[in-house]
């Protein structure tokens, strides 16, 4: 087994999983903030709308939370299918991880990487424009803003990691460049 592929297939395996946990953490927490009242001395309170309108839908929260987001229209059945797809993914990367360490990575990862990253950004841009800039009293309100001229915070972090990770040498280096860069600058 080489060294390379075995690091590239263990790196790659790593971050699919920590992205898609990270998936589930973001929706499952956007959706019960959405029903955040406040906090007390015990921690954030929920109104319980979150209970009815959210919980009830699914035993499994993120099941629940992905139910909810497809009942305001945030996401369709094909998501949530696409997003099924994704978890048996995952769970096959991570009960499997030592054979596919040295045997090489499902064909198919790079396409379920892309569509797991898809979902999130289309699900936040989603949510920025229906929930954060109509409830925001100190977001200029505008009907001109569009899903394209929104950039979130993932689309920025998986460009940078997906730009870290390319083959092309110049693009891989590209931020520990600029960032020696500005360190000479700064001394």
């Amino acid at each position: 087994m080489d060294p390379e592929n075995l690091k590239g297939h263990l790196i790659s395996s790593a971050l699919y999983i920590a992205v898609y946990e990270s998936f589930t953490d973001y929706v499952i927490e956007e959706v019960k903030f959405f029903f955040n009242t406040g906090f007390n001395e015990n921690g954030y309170t929920f109104s319980d709308n979150y209970e009815k309108s959210v919980l009830s839908k699914d035993k499994k929260i993120i099941n629940a939370s992905l139910f909810w987001l497809k009942e305001i229209s945030a996401i369709n059945n094909s998501d949530i299918e696409k997003f099924n797809e994704l978890r048996i993914f995952r769970n096959k990367l991570t009960h499997e991880l030592m054979d596919l360490l040295f045997n090489g990575l499902p064909p198919d990862f790079p396409q379920k990487f892309a569509d797991l990253i898809d979902l999130r950004i289309r699900i936040e841009k989603w949510w920025t424009i229906n929930v954060e800039i109509p409830t925001n009293p100190n977001l200029e309100k505008s009907e001109d803003i569009e899903e394209k001229d929104i950039i979130t915070s993932s689309e920025m972090i998986y460009r940078l990691i997906t730009d870290i990770l390319s083959n092309d040498e110049k693009t891989s280096n590209f931020y520990k460049n600029e960032f020696l860069k500005y360190k000479i600058q700064k001394n």
